[in-house]
Protein backbone atom coordinates (compact mmCIF):
# COMPACT_ATOMS: atom_id res chain seq x y z
CA UNK A 1 0.00 0.00 0.00
CA UNK A 2 1.20 3.41 -0.94
CA UNK A 3 1.97 6.45 1.75
CA UNK A 4 -0.30 8.63 0.05
CA UNK A 5 -3.19 5.68 0.40
CA UNK A 6 -2.59 5.53 4.03
CA UNK A 7 -2.37 9.08 4.72
CA UNK A 8 -5.42 9.84 2.82
CA UNK A 9 -4.03 11.71 0.51
CA UNK A 10 -4.00 10.59 -3.03
CA UNK A 11 -0.88 11.70 -5.86
CA UNK A 12 -2.56 14.18 -7.41
CA UNK A 13 -3.36 15.96 -4.39
CA UNK A 14 0.00 15.37 -3.42
CA UNK A 15 1.37 17.02 -6.50
CA UNK A 16 -1.02 19.96 -5.96
CA UNK A 17 0.02 20.72 -2.82
CA UNK A 18 3.94 20.78 -3.55
CA UNK A 19 3.08 23.05 -6.83
CA UNK A 20 0.97 25.10 -4.61
CA UNK A 21 3.60 25.14 -1.32
CA UNK A 22 6.59 26.21 -4.55
CA UNK A 23 4.25 29.26 -6.04
CA UNK A 24 4.21 30.31 -2.13
CA UNK A 25 7.94 29.95 -1.97
CA UNK A 26 9.11 31.37 -4.95
CA UNK A 27 7.18 34.37 -4.52
CA UNK A 28 8.10 35.16 -1.05
CA UNK A 29 11.57 35.04 -2.26
CA UNK A 30 11.15 37.48 -5.13
CA UNK A 31 9.32 39.75 -3.13
CA UNK A 32 12.36 39.74 -0.51
CA UNK A 33 14.34 40.30 -3.07
CA UNK A 34 13.35 42.79 -5.60
CA UNK A 35 10.52 44.35 -3.22
CA UNK A 36 6.51 43.02 -3.79
CA UNK A 37 5.89 46.02 -6.13
CA UNK A 38 8.30 44.96 -8.67
CA UNK A 39 7.41 41.35 -8.75
CA UNK A 40 5.17 40.49 -11.16
CA UNK A 41 3.11 36.66 -11.60
CA UNK A 42 5.03 36.21 -14.93
CA UNK A 43 8.26 36.77 -12.91
CA UNK A 44 6.89 33.93 -10.48
CA UNK A 45 5.41 31.67 -12.91
CA UNK A 46 9.25 31.91 -15.07
CA UNK A 47 10.93 31.67 -11.49
CA UNK A 48 8.54 28.76 -10.42
CA UNK A 49 9.10 26.80 -13.76
CA UNK A 50 5.33 26.53 -14.33
CA UNK A 51 3.09 28.00 -16.70
CA UNK A 52 1.80 31.63 -16.04
CA UNK A 53 -2.21 30.11 -16.17
CA UNK A 54 -0.90 27.28 -13.47
CA UNK A 55 0.09 30.43 -11.01
CA UNK A 56 -3.33 31.97 -11.55
CA UNK A 57 -5.10 28.57 -11.28
CA UNK A 58 -4.05 29.11 -7.53
CA UNK A 59 -3.88 32.46 -7.08
CA UNK A 60 -5.92 35.19 -8.79
CA UNK A 61 -2.55 38.09 -7.94
CA UNK A 62 -0.11 38.25 -6.25
CA UNK A 63 -1.42 40.17 -2.98
CA UNK A 64 -3.16 36.12 -2.44
CA UNK A 65 0.27 34.68 -2.59
CA UNK A 66 1.43 36.93 0.71
CA UNK A 67 -1.67 36.58 1.88
CA UNK A 68 -1.43 32.42 1.84
CA UNK A 69 1.93 32.62 3.34
CA UNK A 70 0.48 34.72 6.11
CA UNK A 71 -2.28 32.04 7.40
CA UNK A 72 0.33 29.64 7.14
CA UNK A 73 3.06 31.73 9.51
CA UNK A 74 -0.39 32.43 11.33
CA UNK A 75 -1.49 28.91 11.71
CA UNK A 76 2.34 28.11 12.93
CA UNK A 77 2.37 30.79 15.47
CA UNK A 78 -1.19 29.14 16.76
CA UNK A 79 0.25 25.93 17.43
CA UNK A 80 2.81 27.75 20.02
CA UNK A 81 0.06 29.19 21.70
CA UNK A 82 -2.62 26.68 22.21
CA UNK A 83 0.28 24.71 24.14
CA UNK A 84 0.47 27.82 26.70
CA UNK A 85 -3.03 28.70 26.94
CA UNK A 86 -3.78 26.02 29.77
CA UNK A 87 -1.27 27.98 32.27
CA UNK A 88 -3.44 30.84 31.80
CA UNK A 89 -5.82 31.86 34.63
CA UNK A 90 -8.46 33.57 32.89
CA UNK A 91 -9.48 34.84 29.19
CA UNK A 92 -8.14 38.29 29.74
CA UNK A 93 -4.54 37.08 29.83
CA UNK A 94 -5.24 34.57 27.21
CA UNK A 95 -6.87 36.88 24.85
CA UNK A 96 -3.48 39.26 25.67
CA UNK A 97 -1.01 36.33 25.30
CA UNK A 98 -2.44 35.21 22.26
CA UNK A 99 -2.64 38.52 20.33
CA UNK A 100 0.78 39.83 21.49
CA UNK A 101 2.97 36.56 20.24
CA UNK A 102 0.73 37.51 16.75
CA UNK A 103 1.65 40.59 16.65
CA UNK A 104 5.26 40.26 17.80
CA UNK A 105 5.70 38.99 14.30
CA UNK A 106 3.26 41.79 12.62
CA UNK A 107 5.63 44.50 14.34
CA UNK A 108 8.98 43.17 12.38
CA UNK A 109 6.50 42.32 8.87
CA UNK A 110 5.04 45.32 8.92
CA UNK A 111 5.18 46.11 5.27
CA UNK A 112 3.49 42.29 4.20
CA UNK A 113 1.52 42.74 6.90
CA UNK A 114 -0.08 45.79 5.69
CA UNK A 115 -0.20 44.40 1.75
CA UNK A 116 -2.12 41.51 2.98
CA UNK A 117 -4.54 44.01 5.71
CA UNK A 118 -5.42 45.61 2.57
CA UNK A 119 -6.12 42.68 0.29
CA UNK A 120 -8.42 41.02 3.31
CA UNK A 121 -10.01 44.62 2.78
CA UNK A 122 -10.65 44.66 -1.05
CA UNK A 123 -11.51 41.09 -1.31
CA UNK A 124 -14.36 41.03 1.73
CA UNK A 125 -12.74 38.99 3.93
CA UNK A 126 -14.21 40.89 6.88
CA UNK A 127 -17.78 40.62 5.66
CA UNK A 128 -20.35 38.99 7.31
CA UNK A 129 -20.72 35.93 4.35
CA UNK A 130 -16.60 34.74 4.91
CA UNK A 131 -17.94 34.09 8.79
CA UNK A 132 -20.81 32.15 8.36
CA UNK A 133 -18.84 29.04 7.87
CA UNK A 134 -17.61 28.75 11.77
CA UNK A 135 -15.74 25.32 11.49
CA UNK A 136 -13.51 26.95 8.39
CA UNK A 137 -12.60 30.14 9.82
CA UNK A 138 -11.72 27.95 13.56
CA UNK A 139 -8.58 26.00 11.10
CA UNK A 140 -6.92 29.47 10.63
CA UNK A 141 -4.50 30.33 12.84
CA UNK A 142 -5.35 33.06 15.51
CA UNK A 143 -8.95 32.42 14.83
CA UNK A 144 -8.59 28.88 15.65
CA UNK A 145 -6.58 30.80 19.22
CA UNK A 146 -9.70 32.95 19.66
CA UNK A 147 -12.25 30.50 19.34
CA UNK A 148 -10.75 28.03 21.53
CA UNK A 149 -10.18 31.13 24.24
CA UNK A 150 -13.77 31.94 23.98
CA UNK A 151 -15.59 28.88 24.44
CA UNK A 152 -13.25 28.57 27.58
CA UNK A 153 -14.03 32.10 28.84
CA UNK A 154 -17.63 30.62 28.47
CA UNK A 155 -17.35 27.40 29.83
CA UNK A 156 -15.74 29.37 33.11
CA UNK A 157 -18.60 31.34 32.75
CA UNK A 158 -16.45 34.94 32.28
CA UNK A 159 -18.25 35.24 28.29
CA UNK A 160 -21.84 35.37 27.93
CA UNK A 161 -22.85 32.20 26.09
CA UNK A 162 -26.02 33.98 24.30
CA UNK A 163 -23.90 35.36 21.27
CA UNK A 164 -23.29 33.02 18.89
CA UNK A 165 -19.45 32.07 19.17
CA UNK A 166 -18.29 32.85 15.05
CA UNK A 167 -20.03 36.27 15.30
CA UNK A 168 -17.93 36.62 18.81
CA UNK A 169 -14.91 35.53 16.50
CA UNK A 170 -15.91 37.77 14.02
CA UNK A 171 -16.20 41.01 16.81
CA UNK A 172 -12.70 40.26 18.06
CA UNK A 173 -11.00 39.85 14.43
CA UNK A 174 -12.67 43.30 13.03
CA UNK A 175 -11.13 45.16 16.14
CA UNK A 176 -8.01 43.56 15.79
CA UNK A 177 -7.57 43.91 12.45
CA UNK A 178 -8.62 47.97 12.69
CA UNK A 179 -5.89 48.28 15.34
CA UNK A 180 -3.04 47.17 13.58
CA UNK A 181 -4.31 48.46 10.36
CA UNK A 182 -4.20 52.24 12.04
CA UNK A 183 -0.76 51.31 13.54
CA UNK A 184 -0.04 50.31 10.06
CA UNK A 185 -0.42 54.03 8.30
CA UNK A 186 2.03 56.01 11.24
CA UNK A 187 4.07 52.91 13.49
CA UNK A 188 4.87 56.18 15.75
CA UNK A 189 1.70 57.35 16.50
CA UNK A 190 1.01 54.91 19.52
CA UNK A 191 2.69 50.90 20.82
CA UNK A 192 0.52 48.48 19.66
CA UNK A 193 0.79 46.51 22.42
CA UNK A 194 -0.96 48.76 24.91
CA UNK A 195 -3.74 49.61 21.69
CA UNK A 196 -4.13 45.88 22.18
CA UNK A 197 -4.67 45.67 25.77
CA UNK A 198 -7.13 48.35 25.37
CA UNK A 199 -8.96 46.54 22.68
CA UNK A 200 -9.14 43.28 25.05
CA UNK A 201 -10.53 45.49 28.30
CA UNK A 202 -12.65 47.26 25.53
CA UNK A 203 -13.88 43.61 24.14
CA UNK A 204 -14.36 41.91 27.90
CA UNK A 205 -15.47 45.39 29.87
CA UNK A 206 -17.68 47.06 27.47
CA UNK A 207 -16.59 50.97 26.27
CA UNK A 208 -18.29 52.74 29.88
CA UNK A 209 -16.17 53.87 32.10
CA UNK A 210 -15.32 52.49 35.49
CA UNK A 211 -17.24 54.93 37.73
CA UNK A 212 -20.35 54.14 35.18
CA UNK A 213 -19.63 50.68 36.32
CA UNK A 214 -19.51 51.13 39.66
CA UNK A 215 -23.31 53.00 39.83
Amino acid sequence: MEIDSISGEGRMERKKRESRQKIINVAMKLFEQQGFSNTTMEQIAEEADVARKTVYNYFSEKEAIADEYVKDISNGLAQEVLVKLQSLPDTRSRLLSALNNAYGWVEINAELTGIVLAYRFKTSYYSCDKYQDSENQQERGTHRIIAEIIRQGQKAGEIRSDVRLELLVRYIDLLRGTVVWEWLQDTSGFDLREEISRMVDIVLDGISSGESRGK
